[in-house]
C-alpha cells in the first residue's frame, strides 16, 4: 500500500502536460497488450500478454529438459530434417 501511495504522490505532482503524456502512454500500453497478436494451432486468438506467457512457459520447459530436438520433431511429424 505504501508503494501505491508513493506512485500516486509522484503522479499528483506532475504537470498537466506530463500527466496527460503518462495517461496516453498507459492507454497505448493497455490497448497494445489487449490486441490479438497470434493464434494457436487450434485457432485460439492470443493477446500479447497471453503470447508472452506461452513463450515463457516454453522457455521454462526447455530449461527443465522438457523438450525435443528439431531433428526428433521432424521425425515425429514426418518431415525430412535435411530439407529444412
Amino acid at each position: 500500500m505504501e508503494q501505491l501511495e508513493t506512485i500516486y504522490s509522484e503522479i499528483a505532482h506532475l504537470s498537466d502536460t506530463d500527466r496527460d503524456t503518462l495517461y496516453n502512454r498507459m492507454q497505448r500500453e493497455f490497448y497494445n497488450a489487449a490486441e490479438i497478436v497470434a493464434y494457436t494451432t487450434t485457432g485460439e486468438a492470443l493477446t500479447c500478454a497471453q503470447y508472452r506467457q506461452r513463450v515463457n512457459l516454453g522457455i521454462a520447459q526447455c530449461e527443465q529438459g522438457q523438450s525435443i530436438s528439431l531433428e526428433n520433431l521432424c521425425a515425429k511429424l514426418g518431415y525430412n530434417y535435411a530439407d529444412l
